[in-house]
């Protein structure tokens, strides 16, 4: 029993250490043009293979980005938010809806949950590294999420929905028209 103690210990730390090089390392960005509700659906494969618990719909449009980088920041926000119903003792609701703004040059990206919403104290600190409300957390995936976002030249805001839970919201750039491009 100690030894298994010692060894699941070993393995938190690793991941904690792991996830705080993947913060501090400076990214190398391949940036391409990307069909983001493709990297939307396979980031929530991701976290939920059998498709039962997060829904996907509206439009998203193309961005400049890295498939990589883009993947792993909606596959943290999804993680938090099926995580967060399920510490409420809620069945998971969650969606990610894309709407493009073209007026704006941006596409709107919010994944939205029913789990209990964020407390007001937390809000300003959601996305400092190491700040985590769970006992088992890193604190390291929104200030992930926040860095990948930013890189894209794009922005991230979290709120609580009006009817429960929470809805983190990204902004980022529309891709340019490019002829023949996505069609």
């Amino acid at each position: 029993a100690y030894a298994e103690g010692i060894r699941g210990g070993t393995l938190a730390l690793g991941d904690v250490v792991t996830k705080f090089l993947e913060f501090a390392r400076p990214e190398r960005v391949t940036l391409q043009p990307l069909a983001l509700e493709l990297v939307v659906r396979r980031a929530v494969h991701d976290v939920d293979a059998d498709g039962t618990l997060v829904t996907v719909a509206g439009a998203f449009g193309h961005v400049e980005g890295d498939d990589v980088l883009l993947r792993q920041a909606f596959s943290n926000l999804v993680r938090n938010a099926i995580e967060a119903c399920q510490r409420a003792g809620r069945p998971p609701a969650v969606e990610l809806r894309g709407t493009v703004r073209a007026q704006d040059g941006v596409v709107e990206v919010t994944v939205s949950d029913n789990g209990t919403g964020l407390p007001e104290t937390d809000r300003d600190r959601l996305f400092q590294p190491f700040f985590t409300t769970r006992s088992d957390g890193t604190g390291l995936g929104l200030a992930l999420v926040l860095k990948f976002i930013v890189t894209h030249n794009g922005r991230v805001r979290a709120a609580n929905r009006s009817k429960g839970g929470a809805v983190f919201t990204v902004l980022l750039p529309l891709r340019a028209a490019t002829p023949g491009f996505g069609q």
